[in-house]
């Protein structure tokens, strides 16, 4: 997934689905060096290799 991408969902509640996993799980994205990505979810704090990384959601937020 390209960084440049990714550094636009910093500090955004996201949906994240990675290879190897059966659905996505919602989390904040906190921080992304090289191919990193920390991501906060309820009480843990997840680091993601980027290649990893099958799709990113970003809800619409609902009024």
């Amino acid at each position: 997934m390209p960084i440049d991408m990714l550094k636009e969902c910093i500090g955004k509640e996201v949906i994240v689905c990675v290879e190897g996993e059966l659905s996505g799980f919602k989390a904040t994205v906190l921080a992304i060096e090289e191919n990193w990505i920390k991501v906060e979810e309820k009480n843990n704090v997840r680091f993601i290799n980027g290649d990893m990384i099958t799709q990113i959601y970003i809800p619409k937020n609902k009024k």
